[in-house]
C-alpha cells in the first residue's frame, strides 16, 4: 500500500504540507505536517538527532524559511501522547532558552 492509499485500497488525497508562520513581537512559528513513509520519518529524526548530538548548528527549513537551531547542553524536553478514536497523536517538544549573558564573578 503506498502512502495515497486508504486501507480500502482507494486513493485518498495526501494531506497538504503546511508551513505556517507567525509574525509577533516576541517570535515566530513554524509549523511542518505531512504524511511521510515510516522510513522518511525516520531518516528526518536521525538526521536531526546527528547535529544534537555532535553539538552542531542544525538547520530546519520550511518552505523559504531556513532556522539555525543551536542547542545548548540541557533542555526542557516533553512527550505527549493522545488517542481519539483511532487517531494517535505522539509529540515530542526541546524547548530552552537563548543565553548570551556572561557571569564573571571576582573581587577587588
Amino acid at each position: 500500500m503506498t502512502d495515497d492509499e486508504s486501507a480500502n485500497g482507494e486513493e485518498s488525497a495526501p494531506e497538504e504540507a503546511e508551513a505556517d508562520e507567525e509574525e509577533e513581537s516576541e517570535g515566530r512559528e513554524l509549523e511542518y505536517e505531512h504524511y511521510h513513509a515510516r522510513e522518511e520519518v525516520v531518516a528526518h529524526l536521525e538526521s536531526f538527532l546527528e547535529g544534537f548530538r555532535e553539538g552542531d548548528t542544525v538547520s530546519l527549513t520550511i518552505g523559504e524559511e531556513t532556522i539555525e537551531l543551536e542547542p545548548p547542553e540541557h533542555l526542557n524536553f516533553e512527550v505527549e501522547y493522545e488517542e481519539e478514536d483511532d487517531t494517535r497523536e505522539l509529540e515530542f517538544e526541546l524547548e530552552w532558552e537563548e543565553r548570551t549573558e556572561d557571569l564573571e564573578i571576582g573581587s577587588s
